[in-house]
């Protein structure tokens, strides 16, 4: 098995990397990319393919018309943004939900997650579509006061 030691001077250029606009653009572009793509492209650990270290110095050379200090600092810094972007987006996401789902809210999330699956899935007569309607006709009670 081998063994690679970093300088830290590579974790230094990494992080330096980390705030360029080429890098935050990539990291933009890899958040919106499919959870397959990512896969082809980082490991499940967390280290880029060195297809993605290529494919990241080749487009970062096109953007800015420099290379990385070392190979893998542009892809390293790439996926450092990433995280920090993907962060960012599960806080907010976190900070914009209710602390509390009340009944009816949970009813109708319910009915339009059957209504999807009713339309991926199913046809009128599944139990699916049954269950559907029957998720409504609970949400709309529900939403309308009714306790029962």
């Amino acid at each position: 098995m081998p063994l690679t030691a970093l300088s830290p001077t590579f974790d230094q250029s990494v992080t330096a990397l980390a705030d360029h606009p080429v890098i935050n653009d990539m990291a933009t572009e890899l958040l919106a990319a499919p959870d397959h793509m990512r896969r082809l492209l980082i490991r499940d650990n967390g280290i880029p393919t060195s297809r993605f270290m290529e494919l990241a110095d080749d487009r970062f050379f096109e953007q800015t018309g420099e290379h990385g200090r070392a190979l893998g600092t542009v892809a390293e810094a790439v996926i450092l943004r990433f995280r920090a972007l993907l962060e960012e987006l599960t806080t907010a996401l976190r900070a914009s939900l209710p602390d509390t789902v009340s009944e009816a809210r949970a009813a109708d999330l319910e009915a339009e997650q059957a209504i999807r699956d009713m339309w991926v899935y199913g046809s009128s007569r599944c139990p699916l579509t049954k269950y559907a309607e029957a998720a409504g006709r609970t949400a709309d009670r529900l939403a309308a006061g009714a306790t029962t």
